[in-house]
């Protein structure tokens, strides 16, 4: 399997290429490990192949770099302001069709947030939801 950012350690690749994947969601290698993080730098290392930095703790070579099974969901508020970014798995191959935040009020009341995403093509591994609504919610009966 190739790397996705195999075109870091191409000739031409400049500080543009260099700042294209920062803050995107890949899978890297850790030992025996693939896990996933957000790249946080890029840079050519001594033997002359770039390098990315993942979470701001660890440095691997693209040759360790995949693509995520997951992506990371911008959840907007009615606003349009950030409310949260989270890294979620794909349903089926896709993004989810709706996400659900439920919160305790008060200390008793659940509250559940929906989320729904926008009419528009996903942005690198970011793909931004809107706020739909906050209901109250029924508390189960034991």
């Amino acid at each position: 399997m190739s790397s996705p950012l195999e075109y870091l350690n191409a000739d031409g690749a400049d500080e543009a290429d260099f700042e294209q994947p920062m803050r995107e969601l890949f899978a890297y290698r850790d030992g025996d490990h693939w896990r996933d993080g957000i790249v946080t730098g890029v840079k050519r290392g001594t033997d002359g192949r770039a390098h990315v930095q993942f979470d701001g703790r660890m440095w691997v070579t693209t040759d360790d770099v995949r693509e995520s099974t997951h992506y990371i969901a911008v959840l907007l508020n009615p606003d349009s302001t950030v409310y949260a970014e989270v890294i979620t798995g794909y349903r089926d191959g896709a993004p989810a069709d709706l996400i659900r935040d439920i919160d305790v009020v008060d200390g008793s009341t659940n509250a559940g947030t929906e989320w729904r995403p926008l009419d528009e093509q996903a942005v690198g591994t970011r793909v931004r939801y809107r706020y739909t609504g906050t209901a109250e919610l029924e508390a189960a009966e034991a």
